[in-house]
């Protein structure tokens, strides 16, 4: 929303973190048992050779082991609260106790499994697997760790969904078209909705409505330093369209599910999956590739290259819940999501 605080641009590059220390945070991040539990899900050749040889590394990923602990970290570091009537009421959860929970419920179930939104899964299985009785207060997080990890899925089969969906050419896309046209170019009149004026912002709406509501003053900036950036300008709706290609790649292979879980702290509602969580992801994405290509100096003709390295880096550093310069090996100034 206009007003909102703008993110300053970074200063001018300093040494790049060596790649043995880049490789060791990220490993380390959030915790290094996650991060085995991450890349043993994604099923790398390297690391199912090493699972396969490694009776450590098998230990070190044993689901039930790692589920157990994380259920009693979080009942010890934040007790279940209740009312008065001995019913639990709605709780914090740590993003990383549900991302291993949503591990265990993903590996049980399998890849292919659809979940029906009226008909709710129970942690039967999994709370057996662990030895834990119904009446247990461990019981009773993991069914709320369920019920929020299957939000998640719902918001990705909603954005899978949307993305099918193509320009409404009737017109009924028109008002926040021009909304969007408003925000981003307000020295400018539209001269019609066929123009090559949408050549330079592009048709990712939900996308950038939300960057243009959010940001204001500063996304008009972005947007011109962008289109009318001298020798370092580059394509700012294909910069778009693959920023919000890419939030949506990482969606749906799983590696943005501890960024999800983290907004999702509230039970549903049984409305439609609000998809805010994920558009203020691919509005990081944006900015960050935005920072990052004026940081570095780059131009036009590197652009494909720029954005493919660029994914390429941030991805694993996304699956672990992180969306800031650390991805690019930069050493201060990151900006960290809470």
């Amino acid at each position: 929303m206009p007003g909102s605080p703008s993110l300053p641009l970074p200063p001018a590059p300093e040494p790049s973190a060596s790649w043995l220390a880049t490789y060791y945070a990220l490993w380390f991040t959030p915790s290094f048992s996650l991060s085995l539990l991450l890349e043993r899900e994604r099923g790398s050749a390297l690391f199912r050779l090493l699972d396969s040889l490694s009776w450590l590394l098998r230990t070190l990923t044993y689901q039930p082991s790692i589920l157990g602990s994380a259920l009693s970290n979080e009942l010890r570091s934040r007790p279940l609260p209740f009312n008065a009537s001995g019913e639990l009421v709605s709780t914090v959860i740590s993003a990383n106790t549900l991302r291993v929970v949503d591990h265990a419920l993903y590996s049980s179930s399998g890849t292919n499994q659809k979940y029906d939104r009226l008909s709710p899964i129970y942690p039967d299985e999994l709370a057996a697997s662990l030895g834990i009785e119904e009446h247990e207060e461990a019981y009773l997080l993991l069914q709320e760790s369920v019920t929020r990890v299957l939000q998640t899925y719902e918001l990705v089969d909603a954005l899978v969904a949307r993305a099918e969906l193509s320009f409404a050419a009737d017109g009924t896309d028109d008002a926040e078209l021009r909304e969007l046209f408003k925000l981003l170019k307000p020295e400018m009149e539209l001269s019609g909705m066929v123009t090559k004026q949408w050549q330079e912002i592009g048709f990712q709406l939900d996308a950038l409505l939300y960057f243009a509501r959010e940001y204001g003053e500063r996304a008009v900036q972005i947007t011109d330093e962008a289109v009318n950036g001298g020798l370092n300008w580059y394509p700012f709706a294909l910069a778009s369209i693959h920023m919000s290609a890419f939030a949506l790649d990482m969606a749906s292979k799983r590696d943005l599910q501890l960024l999800l879980l983290r907004s999702l702290q509230a039970p549903s509602s049984g409305a439609a999956p609000d998809t805010t969580p994920f558009l203020r992801v691919a509005t990081d994405l944006l900015l960050l590739f935005h920072a990052h290509w004026i940081r570095n100096g780059f131009t036009v003709m590197q652009f494909e290259a720029v954005s493919k390295d660029f994914q390429n880096a941030v991805r694993p550093w996304a699956r672990r819940g992180v969306l800031d310069g650390r991805a690019l090996g930069w050493i201060g100034d990151v900006k960290k999501r809470a």
